[in-house]
């Protein structure tokens, strides 16, 4: 065989083998997901037990923002109770060998707050901005399909979808501080007709907190600190459970407030869409709103 033709050969061969390992190495592979529908358990409650127009005194801050947001604008994956990933606004996903390339899709059926149903299109609208930020393009391949490519395999791209929202998916509508329950939530009817967080700083003051718990003003509250003993006797009076989370913070919470557990590692992923009025005397609509 002539060299020339040994040699074609070779570059040919070679070619081949780089094109082969290049496909490859763009071929997707699932990522293990739960299914994230699970961990929005429905309330129970009892004739008129979801009619309960709440109130939370909190302190002001981010914590606060983050709280509101996590109950109108779900993310696309959540954190499991086992620590593993679940698909919520996306039924899979997918991942090439070499991780710049990533595959979503849509959860199907998926009602939004303003009567739209999720598609590839909004999700790619609200989550471009932040792929673009770690160097990725996204693309709509079909109604329930995107994907994005990255010029370098992002750091744990999955932990990011986890604060990736949609604007207007979740169980309850937001306008300002306070949330309304949205009756179109796919998962369910939340047990909360509405709650309003006050973040007063005049009403964190001792005796006026205290004097809150003792009348039932708020379904739950924030210790203020430097409570005055005589007023403090009046709160533990109050039908509260005193609860201390990671972060340091103390709540005071009702008990006649039915399932409401704050994320005791981070309170701002508590999820309000599964407690509802375990009791007729829990105050109903406390501060006229």
């Amino acid at each position: 065989m002539r060299p020339v033709l040994v040699l074609a050969a070779v570059l040919l061969a070679t070619a081949l083998g780089v094109g082969g390992y290049l496909a490859w190495q763009d071929g997707l592979v699932p990522v293990s997901l739960g299914d994230g529908r699970a961990l929005y358990v429905p309330a129970a409650p009892e004739f008129q037990e979801d009619a309960a127009r709440l109130a939370v005194l909190l302190p002001a801050g981010p914590g606060v923002e983050a709280l509101l947001v996590a109950q109108s604008d779900l993310p696309l994956l959540e954190r499991g109770p086992q620590g593993g990933l679940s698909g919520l606004l996306v039924a899979t996903l997918e991942v090439s060998r070499h991780g710049r390339r990533w595959r979503l899709t849509v959860r199907s059926g998926w009602r939004l707050q303003d009567g739209t149903t999720l598609d590839a299109n909004r999700v790619l609208q609200a989550i471009g901005p932040a792929a673009g930020r770690l160097g990725g393009q996204g693309r709509v391949l079909d109604a329930a399909t995107l994907e994005l490519r990255f010029q370098a395999p992002p750091t744990d791209l999955p932990e990011a979808l986890r604060h990736w929202r949609v604007p207007g998916s979740g169980p309850f509508v937001r306008r300002g501080t306070t949330l309304t329950r949205f009756e179109g939530f796919p998962l369910g009817r939340a047990g909360i007709a509405a709650l309003t967080v006050v973040t007063d700083p005049a009403l964190l003051e001792s005796r006026t907190w205290a004097a809150g718990l003792a009348s039932r003003r708020w379904a739950w509250a924030a210790f203020p600190g430097g409570v005055a003993p005589g007023d403090m006797a009046k709160a533990r009076l109050a039908p509260c459970d005193e609860l201390r989370l990671q972060d340091g913070s103390i709540w005071f919470l009702s008990r006649r407030l039915r399932r409401l557990r704050p994320d005791s590692a981070d309170w701002t992923r508590t999820r309000l869409f599964g407690a509802w009025q375990g009791a007729m005397d829990l105050p109903y609509d406390p501060l006229g709103l």
